[in-house]
């Protein structure tokens, strides 16, 4: 068998391992090429060099790089690609750009590797560097460069660059690809610019569940969950099926708006698509029916869920908890533990919160405990504004004012809430110097200092509540209005 024949049937051997992600058995045949009469070629070290990074072997990457340059191949435009997507993967981006500058010639693939390894590392602003100098040097962004690319400005917040982008799209057109369409509407709502991201999305012919995806997230993340609800019966009237993150939207957006009847349907598609088992789902409904006031049905649908996680759990006691069912909620955090499931920060927080709208001081402060020395997990802010809660709606001002000096945090004006919003139901006037302590700080929320007022009138502290009310006309301070939705 000829030298040639050899080492094609190598190479095949060798890509059919590294497509099948058996890696170390590729390191392997190559090193026993390495001491064979056979000599690699550019298509080998492609295959070894893809391989390494399937195993995070970096050193023997660098070694490899060794054997290209002592082998001939490092001038070879494919090796050159193949040595900035391997080094771009072990985050030696440095590295990665050395290779790309000392590259006598450079295609579309080398450009585009170059800005994907500065994305999948964080450099965003050296990206969107490498796509001016790009466009210097008279090469222009194709589909994949573009791909990359849109993500990273909406990223940056770079709303002129994505307009300059919009108009390359147009020019080339690929203002017809689908793909390029949505992700342009993506940017121009990160970057600010909802009005634009409406009209692009109007204009696309050729819709699919990603797009529509893509402007219920936006309208979600702007807090339109009235307009979610309108474009998904538009995308239903246009005969799209929805898909499972379509759904969630869905569901929070049912949630926000407190529309049973709405969420009641989706739950019954939910069913008729088989989506069922999906546990990030039926922990979404469990929390829908919570907050719209249907507590049987939130436990109907925990009940049935055969592998729940920590998530679908905590919607459950935080469902029990919301509803005045306190020990129920503490009932199901232990058959929790039993089931083998550990609690997250997260689940503390919702089941503290239950103990303190229970008025159930004792346990919120054993699961507290429990929280710091059994399972390791360090409060965060939310943790001691809950704990602070547990104990000012109990009445024990002063045991809070104790918590909080003893706090290895500095407290925050949510932390001050809670300690203002027990003194008032309780009617504790002397506040140990609470209000020198809000006249200083930088908590410069309205609220605060309203709740203040409320506490010295009640306790017919005139001097105070003239001192606080002109102190909130000195630092222009404005409540936000209520409102109810019913």
């Amino acid at each position: 068998m000829s030298m040639t024949s050899r080492i094609k049937l190598l190479n095949h051997k060798i890509k059919g391992l590294t497509d099948a992600g058996f890696f170390e058995e590729t390191l392997h045949a190559y090193r026993t090429l390495r001491v064979s009469d056979t000599k690699p070629d550019r298509f080998t070290f492609v295959y070894i060099l893809k391989s390494c990074v399937g195993l995070s072997a970096r050193q023997e990457a660098m070694s490899i790089h060794s054997h290209v340059t002592k082998s001939g191949f490092e001038v070879d435009l494919l090796i050159r690609n193949s040595l900035i997507e391997m080094y771009s993967n072990f985050g030696a981006v440095s590295s990665a750009r050395q290779v790309f500058d000392h590259m006598r010639r450079r295609n579309l693939v080398s450009w585009n590797l170059m800005i994907s390894g500065y994305r999948k590392n964080g450099y965003y602003k050296e990206a969107l560097d490498q796509c001016i100098l790009m466009r210097h040097e008279g090469q222009a962004l194709d589909l994949v460069g573009l791909k990359i690319v849109l993500p990273l400005i909406g990223c940056v917040k770079a709303l002129g660059l994505s307009k300059s982008i919009h108009a390359h799209v147009v020019t080339t057109g690929l203002s017809q690809d689908t793909a390029i369409a949505t992700a342009l509407l993506d940017t121009y709502s990160k970057c600010g610019d909802f009005r634009a991201s409406e009209q692009l999305f109007d204009e696309i012919l050729h819709k699919d569940i990603i797009c529509w995806n893509a402007m219920i997230t936006r309208y979600s993340q702007l807090g339109k969950h009235v307009s979610v609800l309108e474009l998904f019966k538009t995308m239903l009237f246009e005969g799209f099926e929805p898909s499972i993150p379509t759904i969630l939207l869905l569901l929070n957006a049912c949630t926000a708006v407190s529309n049973l009847q709405l969420g009641s349907c989706i739950h019954g598609y939910i069913t008729r698509l088989g989506f069922t088992e999906d546990v990030s789902l039926s922990g979404l409904l469990v929390d829908m029916y919570s907050k719209c006031g249907e507590l049987c049905s939130a436990a109907c649908v925990f009940s049935e869920i055969s592998k729940g996680n920590v998530n679908s759990w905590s919607c459950m006691i935080h469902g029990l908890g919301m509803h005045g069912h306190g020990r129920s909620a503490l009932m199901v955090f232990f058959k929790m533990l039993k089931r083998g499931i550990l609690p997250d920060g997260t689940c503390f927080l919702v089941l503290l919160a239950s103990c303190s709208h229970c008025g159930l001081m004792k346990e919120g402060q054993q699961m507290f405990y429990y929280m710091v020395s059994h399972f390791g997990i360090q409060p965060r802010m939310d943790h001691f504004v809950t704990i602070i809660d547990l104990f000012g709606r109990a009445g024990y001002i002063n045991e809070v004012v104790n918590f909080l000096s003893e706090m290895a945090i500095e407290p925050d004006g949510s932390l001050i809430g809670a300690l203002l919003s027990g003194c008032r139901v309780h009617g504790h006037a002397e506040m140990g110097g609470l209000f020198e302590m809000l006249i200083g700080s930088k908590w410069l929320t309205a609220g605060l200092y309203k709740i203040l007022v409320d506490i010295y009138a009640c306790n017919g502290r005139w001097e105070e509540v003239i001192k606080i009310r002109r102190l909130i006309e000195e630092r222009g301070l404005e409540g936000t209005c209520g409102c109810s939705l019913i």
